[in-house]
């Protein structure tokens, strides 16, 4: 079995092509310790420094040969690489023929390309084609980053040399695409300065050449206040006087033999404004010198694999001393019948000049036996239609096709994707200029995001604009806003839409009905359950039919289980189809699911997490179903939908939510068939929680002249009271609870909402008579709300209510029961995520246990509540005062006293008025026998603020959220 040790991007290795488990970090920085310096030894003490820094601890020394055993076991029965234990360390033993290590691999061939000058390019661009990214990536530590840089330094001057190399045969023209951005990043850098120069005259634009030697000139004399060194200087002065030949030949001796003749190259014309792929193209390098290679590249329509197989292969032509060949399989060409066997061996034949004579297949096979090709099959249907043609000897095979092709014996799958916006606007400025992209980048940024990322859209495009130099690129911008949705018009030819019908055309009909559903969500992404309810087909069809339109990249799986389209695909498939019986068959499901989701996440358990994962996965698909609704005059599934949906504020509240609200609001005001009252409740719990409370007040305080004696209206003033108390408006709290109870008690039977809106009113009443210090009577409305909590069978607000309860009992002197209530409430706002509302029961916790005695063991939660508190000045205001009031009980007095002046500057700053009053009242008991007159100042000041609260004992208030009831 061959070994690879990878050190040039993520460290890992490879035994028998297989990816091995190297075990953790430092153990695989263990083999990289080792792997940089191969066949040599390594001391110990250099390696301990290496994996563990100079405060390396006393155990490293027993792990480091722990680690040795482990990385042994992982490499064990590959050849030619073993880990030796020699005098004072060990080394990496490779026996093999060629280097195991990439690093090394790497470097031999840059020694080789500095000896031969005729083959440079070949050795430095396979050399660069080991690299996957930056060097011992997955690694930390000083030893790691300083080798990361160093080895980005060889990796940087190889690039150079490459360039030098390129230049000297004369390919300025095509290597301005990579130096133009390096030399804007580079200005100082006078090497790439000079190579972008000599790049632009071979391109017979030497004005632009003279242009930048002046740009340098003047950046380093106002920067470093020197000119340019004499080997730029020289190269400006051969330019002005056009002393340079367009292509240079390499020099030979004069006893060298001739060159060999270049190999056959029946490759199309590579395009020069190719843009990246990088880590694609490097894939393809790395396996260029292996046997008999088979890579299949396929992807959507437009996305460019043409372009990217052929820009691959003049890359690697040089590696392949028998020739490059290429047949296009037709197999998605307007008005073509795709090629056969024999055809396409007729076309490969030709091309190596062999003449057909009998069995082509038998030739081919024959010929191509000791023959090392580079053979690319485009646009191919199948793996039936290139499986007779693979050559026979050790050739790279590259094949391109818009389905994928898994059965195509030992080939190795290649995906392209769209461009990401970055490699998508170089694109876009290589056709167009980088002046006019840099003039209007807003401009530019709006094509890129119309396209998409597809190379065919950003090619036809920019060519538009490219033979139009009077048109600003804003007016192309407009005319492709004013098409958008009208594909065809959009590109020239119609191109693009020829790609996709190329492919739509073979699909079934029941893959076509699903390609139009997937394209009329107007989700982000959609699961195979509502395509399947828009279809009308069962679950599995739809599911079977989304992964055929994936396999033929008419349809994205980002994740697995959900289902997305290509903006311009989406834009085509709706041009094909206008079924509005499909969005209300999606409405209608939504409407469904969520109902069914929500009951489900009620309980425990597998059933119960899928459903509330389900909503939140769904989160934004449910809000696009409530804009669509609300556009296509689907009003009643508008608010029906939203309503459905308020279970979840209490989870995750955004913006998102409170936008799907605003417009169901707006519809189920349109049709009056909607609960209005009840929406525009929930938009105030959406604003509540997200900090919006003027406009949650203002919402509930206009919900709350609507009709009257309904459940919802009782609900809205049952909030109303909470807001109020969360205000320090306790008497107002306590009469909208009231009301709101007087409301439900008229109505026969309530509902989970009129359950709800009772457990608030019971709450609110509780918590303003524990606030005025009358804690049995709270104990008993509290009592009350927790059996209705039971009888709703809700999570929320059982832990409002459990906290609330806890706080009587301690009042009360029933610490143990309030425990029991309080570790229950923990646990449950621990599990939702809910981490102010755990911080809460933890300061609870520790006020118990100083109620009853036991101030020591009240230290840790309060000790663990502060921290957990920066984003709540007043839950964290009350933590300390009750770490002050525990460290003061301990004797503690110093402590306290600052722990109470810190209390205060929180409350102050959040101009918390109940924690205020508490923090003054204890600064005033600390501070009475040492500090008198600062003493009555605090005493005063708690004294004024409880008279504004209407607080006879300035308790703290619950913490509360609101989205949560």
């Amino acid at each position: 079995m061959t070994a690879e040790i990878r050190l040039l991007g993520e460290v890992d290795a490879l035994v028998d092509g297989r990816s091995v488990d190297l075990g953790p970090p430092m153990q695989r920085c263990m083999l990289a310790a080792l792997a940089v310096e191969a066949d040599r030894v390594v001391p110990v003490d250099r390696l301990v420094a290496r994996v563990w820094g100079a405060e390396a601890p006393p155990s490293a020394r027993a792990t480091l040969h722990s680690y040795i055993s482990r990385l042994r076991g992982a490499l064990s029965g590959a050849a030619g690489v073993s880990i030796v234990r020699r005098s004072g360390g060990y080394v990496l033993v490779t026996a093999a023929a060629q280097p195991v290590v990439d690093l090394h691999r790497f470097r031999a061939l840059i020694a080789r390309a500095r000896e031969d000058d005729v083959q440079a390019v070949r050795w430095l661009t396979e050399a660069l084609g080991w690299w996957r990214g930056d060097a011992l990536t997955g690694l930390n530590g000083r030893w790691a980053e300083t080798e990361r840089d160093q080895l980005g330094q060889e990796r940087l001057a190889a690039q150079h040399d490459l360039v030098d190399a390129r230049l000297r045969s004369g390919h300025g023209e095509e290597l301005l695409a990579e130096l133009s951005p390096r030399a804007g990043e580079h200005p100082s850098d006078e090497r790439v300065a000079g190579q972008y120069m000599l790049a632009l005259y071979q391109a017979g634009r030497a004005a632009e050449a003279l242009r930048h030697y002046q740009q340098v000139r003047t950046w380093l004399i106002e920067e470093l206040g020197a000119d340019p060194g004499a080997e730029l200087q020289e190269l400006h002065q051969q330019i002005l006087a056009a002393n340079l030949p367009r292509a240079a030949a390499p020099a030979t001796d004069p006893g060298e033999s001739p060159a060999v003749v270049a190999p056959r190259n029946c490759l199309p014309r590579d395009l020069p404004d190719f843009t990246g792929r990088d880590s694609e193209l490097a894939r393809l390098a790395a396996s260029a010198d292996d046997r008999a290679t088979v890579y299949t590249v396929d992807g959507m329509g437009g996305v460019g694999k043409t372009a990217f197989a052929v820009h691959a292969g003049h890359l690697l032509a040089d590696r392949f001393p028998d020739g490059a060949l290429f047949v296009d399989l037709q197999g998605h060409s307007e008005g073509k019948l795709p090629l056969t066997a024999d055809e396409a061996l007729d076309v490969l034949l030709g091309q190596l000049a062999i003449t057909v004579t009998g069995d082509a297949k038998a030739q081919w096979r024959a010929k191509t036996a000791a023959l090392r090709l580079l053979v690319i099959f485009d646009n191919a249907v199948d793996e039936s239609q290139v499986a007779p043609l693979l050559p026979a000897g050790p050739s790279l095979v590259i094949v391109t096709s818009r389905a994928r092709l898994p059965n195509l014996a030992g080939a190795r799958p290649l995906s392209l994707v769209v461009l990401p916006e970055e490699e998508a606007t170089a694109f876009f400025a290589r056709q167009v200029g980088a002046d006019r992209v840099a003039a209007e980048p807003e401009a530019v940024a709006h094509i890129v995001r119309i396209c998409a990322g597809l190379p065919l859209a950003l090619r036809l495009s920019g060519a538009r604009l490219a033979h139009r130099t009077a048109w600003p690129v804003a007016h192309l911008s407009a005319q492709l806003a004013s098409a958008r949705g009208r594909l065809p018009q959009l590109f020239a030819d119609r191109e693009v839409a020829l790609a996709f019908r190329m492919s739509h055309e073979h699909l079934p009909a029941a893959d076509q009905q699903v390609f139009y559903a997937l394209a009329r969500h107007p989700g982000a992404d959609a699961d195979a359950a509502v395509i399947a309810a828009m279809t009308d087909l069962p679950l599995g069809r739809a599911d079977d039919a989304l992964q055929r339109l994936v396999d033929v990249h008419l349809a994205e799986e980002p994740v697995p289980g959900r289902y997305r389209q290509h903006d311009l695909l989406r834009q085509y498939a709706r041009g094909l189809s206008d079924d509005p019986q499909m969005t209300e068959k999606m409405l209608d499901h939504y409407l469904t699911a969520i109902t069914e989701a929500t009951a489900r996440q009620e309980g425990s358990g597998p059933e119960a997490e899928a459903a509330r994962a389900w909503l939140i996965a769904e989160r934004g698909n449910l809000l696009a179903a409530t804009r669509c609704a609300a556009a296509e005059g689907y009003s009643n599934n508008a608010w029906r939908l939203a309503i459905s949906f308020w279970h979840l504020l209490g989870r995750n509240v955004a913006d998102d939510p409170i936008e799907m609200l605003e417009q169901g609001l707006a519809a189920a005001k349109e049709t009056g068939a909607g609960d209005a009252g009840l929406v525009s409740t929930l938009l105030a719990l959406a604003h509540w929680s997200a900090g919006h409370t003027s406009r949650a007040y203002d919402l509930l305080t206009a919900s709350a002249k609507e009709q009257k004696n309904t459940e919802s209206h009782a609900h809205t003033l049952a909030l109303l009271g909470l807001m109020n108390l969360q205000r320090g408006a306790h008497a107002q709290a306590a009469h909208h609870a009231q009301t709101a109870f007087d409301e439900l008690t008229e109505l026969e039977r309530l509902s989970p909402l009129g359950i709800d809106a009772q457990v608030i009113t019971f709450w609110t009443r509780g918590v303003v008579r524990g606030l005025n210090g009358e804690h049995e009577a709270a104990l008993s409305y509290l009592r009350t709300a927790y059996t209705d909590c039971e009888t709703l069978g809700q999570v929320s607000p059982n832990d409002h209510v459990l906290t609330a309860l806890a706080r009587c009992l301690i009042a009360l002197g029933a610490t143990d029961e309030a425990l029991g209530h309080l570790h229950q409430a923990r646990d449950l706002r621990h599990r939702i995520g809910d981490k102010e509302g755990e911080a809460e029961t933890l300061i609870l916790i520790g006020t118990a246990h100083r109620s009853s005695g036991h101030s020591q063991d009240a230290l840790g939660p309060l000790r663990a509540a502060v921290p957990m508190l920066d984003d709540d000045a007043r839950l964290q205001a009350h933590a300390r005062i009750e770490l002050g009031r525990t460290l003061a009980a301990l004797g503690s007095r110093a402590e306290a006293i600052e722990q109470y002046e810190l209390a205060l500057g929180s409350a102050v700053q959040g101009d918390h008025l109940h924690e205020q009053a508490q923090a003054h009242h204890e600064l005033a008991q600390m501070l009475g026998e040492d500090d008198p007159d600062t003493a009555r100042k605090h005493q005063r000041a708690a004294a004024e603020i409880s008279t504004l609260l209407d607080l006879r004992h300035p308790e703290s208030l619950p913490h509360l959220r609101p989205a949560g009831w």
